[in-house]
This record gives structure tokens, C-alpha cells and sequence, in this order.
């Protein structure tokens, strides 16, 4: 779904800014190396429809189960 070459923590913060309902993440850093590398999520792509199902099916199957009801 994604390559080797792709910062996973980039591709989340994108697939999190993708969602009309949030305006903004606060993600943590406590070095400014990670302030850098977080800042970098900007410049990643929309994920692809391709990408967004797979996401979406990931969600479903693992992790939807166990939190879906503490909301």
C-alpha cells in the first residue's frame, strides 16, 4: 500500500489533516528534530483512493473493534 521509501508517521498525519472534520492535529515533539520531521507531513500527498481503502479496511478489521464504543 505504501513503499518502503514512505514516512509512515508523514503518511498518518496526512491521512489525519484528509478528514473535513479536523482543522488542525497537535502532534508531540519533544526534540526539534521531530518539530521538523512533523512539519514534513505537510508536503506529503493525499493519499490515493487505493490508499484510503486500504487504510479504511485496516481501521475496520483492528482497530474499530476496540474503540468504537469507548466514543
Amino acid at each position: 500500500m505504501f513503499s518502503d521509501q514512505e514516512n509512515l508517521a508523514h503518511v498518518a498525519l496526512r491521512w489525519i489533516l484528509m478528514h473535513a472534520a479536523v482543522s488542525g492535529i497537535i502532534p508531540g515533539a519533544s526534540k526539534p528534530s521531530q518539530l521538523i520531521s512533523n512539519l514534513q507531513a505537510l508536503e506529503v500527498p493525499d493519499l490515493t483512493p487505493e490508499q484510503l481503502g486500504g487504510v479504511k479496511a485496516i481501521y475496520e478489521a483492528n482497530i474499530k473493534p476496540l474503540v468504537y464504543y469507548s466514543w
